[in-house]
């Protein structure tokens, strides 16, 4: 299959990250006046991550995720193995930008591990994590 729209990765890339303990997820977070399209938590180790997903804009994506480094302990993007050869994989490696990739077939490979932000701000982080707690409140109080 070859993904067309952005929400097509969402999927799998949600699944990728929940299976490395990133259980606590919410898509479209507000960040100032951007939406990162994942936002994960692991209670295990504390960590945050941040995902922009793209199908073919890579340098806009690497720009959004420059910003999404100051509220997630990790940023990274994620993009179709079809359009992955146009990014320029030094430039995300200088900056800790971490690099996945989505095949055909949904099945997701990290390219280049994203580095522990060295500009996160504890309180953007905990901010963030308090809106995840508050979405799970409201699923739960649903069921």
């Amino acid at each position: 299959m070859l993904h067309r729209k952005e929400a097509e990765l969402t999927d799998p890339v949600a699944r990728y990250f929940s299976r490395k303990g990133y259980r606590w997820q919410a898509t479209e977070l507000p960040f100032y006046e951007y939406h990162i399209d994942i936002y994960g938590f692991s209670r295990a180790s504390d960590l945050t991550v941040s995902i922009e997903l793209k199908i073919k804009n890579w340098r806009r994506a690497f720009e959004q995720t420059l910003v999404y480094q100051l509220c997630s302990d990790l940023a990274l993007m994620a993009l179709p193995k079809e359009t992955v050869h146009r990014v320029d994989q030094d430039l995300l490696q200088a900056e800790g930008i971490g690099l996945l990739v989505v095949g055909v077939s949904n099945r997701c490979q990290m390219i280049l591990e994203p580095r522990s932000s060295r500009v996160v701000s504890d309180t953007y982080k905990r901010r963030n994590i308090e809106m995840l707690k508050q979405k799970r409140s409201r699923i739960h109080a649903s069921r």
